[in-house]
This record gives structure tokens, sequence and C-alpha cells, in this order.
């Protein structure tokens, strides 16, 4: 039974030796996003020091890049789980924990922007990428009139794939109503033709599209920020 012991005591302390070796964070703060979702994308950010994960601060944003205020936040699941998912994640050292019950996409999102921040902090993974593979979100600035572009870009093998949705947020946070705008300028052939166009552009560097210079400029500036949001380094 002794013997059993110190067997299983020596392959713990291998296990624990491997895992910290495993790990090749560099020191510093690092940040990633989840792959966006219809309704809403998580964000992490992380310090590692002496190689270590101490601290991770979570955020969740809407649809609409808007930052979710627990505060007043109805989803009590949601705030539960940005408030106890970063302490787990040091416990951890890593992505992997449970999921809070009642917020399981919340949850994953939050753990796949930590495993991505953390794979940030290791200059040896995914040395030979540029992109993670996913779905993100981005915005452009605003224009004059108050509103703003979202755009949901979709990635594979460090190519832009796809042009999933293009949204326009109103000054007010409200989305605009794109058949009521349709009747004054055709907003939604002009969309249609960026996602189908700008996948043969340089990402984020359309030329204008014709009677849209505007929209096609904010356009540019949400993909390229979508973009950053996905970069690997």
């Amino acid at each position: 039974m002794k013997k059993l012991s110190l067997v299983l005591v020596l392959a713990l302390i291998v296990a624990v030796s491997g895992s910290a070796i495993a790990n090749n964070w560099v020191d510093g703060t690092y940040e990633a996003w989840s792959d966006a979702g219809r309704n809403s994308v998580k964000y992490a950010k992380v310090f590692i020091e002496d190689g270590e994960l101490v601290a991770v601060i979570l955020r969740e944003y809407t649809q609409r890049f808007i930052e979710k205020d627990w505060a007043v936040y109805s989803w009590e699941e949601a705030r539960v789980a940005a408030q106890t998912l970063p302490l787990q994640f040091v416990e951890a050292q890593g992505p992997d924990v449970d999921i809070v019950t009642g917020a399981t996409s919340s949850s994953e999102g939050y753990m796949q922007a930590v495993e991505r921040a953390l794979i940030k902090a290791d200059p040896d993974a995914m040395a030979d990428r540029t992109y993670f593979d996913g779905t993100f979100l981005g915005r452009s600035h605003a224009g004059s009139r108050g509103y703003y572009e979202v755009v949901w870009v979709t990635l594979e093998n460090d190519e832009m794939v796809s042009i999933d949705r293009i949204e326009r947020v109103n000054a007010d946070h409200s989305l605009q109503d794109v058949e009521e705008y349709d009747e004054r300028w055709p907003l939604s052939a002009a969309r249609a033709n960026y996602m189908e166009t700008a996948l043969d552009a340089e990402p984020g560097f359309l030329d204008t599209i014709t009677g849209a210079t505007g929209a096609t400029f904010m356009w540019n500036i949400a993909v390229r920020d979508a973009l950053d949001n996905a970069r690997i380094r």
C-alpha cells in the first residue's frame, strides 16, 4: 500500500511539473474575444506574472457592441458567470472550468476568449497563424448622424470567407429600420453588394461602392476592427 502511494505521489509530481513546463506564457497583459453569436460576444483580459495566470477580467457585449451593465441586466446567471469565472480561471491556470448553470453560452464564450488570450501569451502557440478561425464582431466609428455600423466576419485559415451580417446602430442604440430606410435609399442592396465584393478585395479596403461612399468607408472600418479582434499577434 505504501509503495502504491509513493507511485501515486511521484505521478502527481510529474503531472504537475509537466503542466507547469507546458505553459510557455510570457509576462504581460493579453486580450481576446470569443466568437460572435447572434446576440452577444465575450471578451477576456488576462494578466500573466512570473509565467502564471494571476488575474482575469471578463466582459460581455451585445450584438450592437454595447457592454452589458450587470447592475441592471436581468439575466442573473450571466452576471454570476462574469463575476465568478475569473477566479476559477486563475485557480485552474487555464480555460477549463465548470460551466455556470443557466449561463452556458456566456460560460463557453468566456472560456474561448480566455483560451485565445492565453494562446497570445505563448509565443510558440499558433506561431504560423495571423488570425483565429471563427466569426468576429467589429464596429465602425460613429458617423456625423450618430449611427455606427457593426459587421460579423468569418475567418478560416487566415482568410476572410464571409461577411455574415451588417447592421446599423442608431445614436440611441436602436437598430436602423432597413425597410423604412430602403424607401429613401437602397441600403439593403448596398449591403449585399459590399458583402459579396468585399471578399475579392483586401479585407477592409474595398473601393467605394457607387452611391454608398460613406457606408462603404464605415463598413471597411468595421471589417478591419473585426480583423483586429481576431488577430493572434
